[in-house]
């Protein structure tokens, strides 16, 4: 299978796994499950990851992803970026176990933002980093729309969700010269909005914020959209499409990245290190699996299956092994 041959010489070649490593690697994929409860050779595979930054595997990646784009020649795409996160139940400590609740057990979370290119409904996840506490969106949106054109991509739109709404954001945005739609969290002001008009408006708006102790400001357009697929809508945008529902349309697509990660959920890697490169390393390969499912395989099957015929062999390695 050309595709498992990819993947093996991928992270063989690039992640410095063993073959026996790979095998429990998949393994745990298939069954969405802890590798250290699966084989005893987690120690030694996490002796390996450890020697390395964060960045070398997202770089690692990046790279990788950016090779398949240019050989795709997609040309014309939207952008869509995210934040996903996994549970942590032990003591919060450290830069990257960002605090929770304790609802659940829950203590902390690891969290990873991943911008996907959106073409003909496909999402193909090719930014990633694993986040740390304070950082900034801003910055790392601006390097995946960096990233999309150096790859030769003409970037259409950016689409994000509420949690992006920040004046820093849409400055970068529009230093980068993009255009964007972003979904504008329902404060008080906008509320009030909402309520004083009975049709739907554009209004311009300034965003003020503190960024490296010096007070700055954002202008943007804010979109009132009322009643569409009967909810009231409140977006920041420089777009200028046909009509107000337009918007809604547009926006919507962005929905495919959270169902990207709901699918890439069914074969997340479980570690229970709390060493940040290790929590990485094992998002990136599931996130490699998805990716490679999305390009070539996704009209054949589901990501499950796919991910099962991977790994076929390797339970052979786990029991050979222990």
């Amino acid at each position: 299978m050309k595709v498992k041959q990819e993947i093996r010489r991928f992270i063989i070649k690039n992640l410095a796994l063993t073959e026996e490593q790979l095998q429990v690697v998949q393994a745990a994929a298939k069954l969405n499950t802890y590798v250290e409860t699966l084989s005893n050779k987690a120690d030694g595979l996490h002796i390996n990851i450890k020697e390395y930054e964060p960045e070398h595997f997202t770089r690692l990646f990046k790279d990788q992803v950016k090779s398949l784009i240019r050989k795709l020649r997609l040309g014309l795409a939207d952008l869509v970026c995210d934040v996903t996160s996994e549970d942590f139940y032990g003591k919060v400590e450290g830069l990257y176990i960002h605090p929770w609740t304790g609802e659940d057990g829950v203590k902390g979370k690891y969290s990873y933002f991943v911008a996907g290119i959106l073409f003909r409904n496909k999402i193909i996840p090719f930014y990633l980093v694993i986040l740390r506490i304070g950082s900034s969106m801003a910055e790392h949106i601006g390097k995946a729309i960096r990233l999309c054109q150096s790859s030769g991509l003409k970037i259409g739109k950016v689409l994000l969700d509420r949690g992006f709404y920040t004046g820093e954001v849409i400055n970068t945005l529009k230093i980068s010269r993009a255009s964007y739609l972003v979904f504008v969290p329902k404060k008080p002001l906008f509320k009030c909005m909402l309520e004083g008009t009975n049709k739907s408006v554009v209004v311009e708006h300034e965003i003020k914020y503190n960024k490296d102790f010096t007070k700055k400001k954002a202008n943007t357009n804010i979109l009132l959209v009322k009643d569409v697929c009967e909810y009231d809508w409140v977006f920041a945008s420089n777009l200028k499409l046909p009509n107000i529902a337009s918007y809604v349309r547009v926006y919507r697509k962005r929905w495919n990245i959270e169902t990207m990660f709901r699918v890439h959920d069914e074969a997340r890697i479980k570690s229970k290190s709390k060493i940040p490169v290790i929590r990485l390393f094992y998002f990136i390969i599931s996130m490699l699996l998805l990716l490679i499912w999305n390009l070539f395989a996704k009209t054949k099957m589901t990501f499950k299956l796919f991910v099962i015929q991977l790994s076929q062999d390797a339970e052979w390695g786990i029991k050979s092994s222990n």
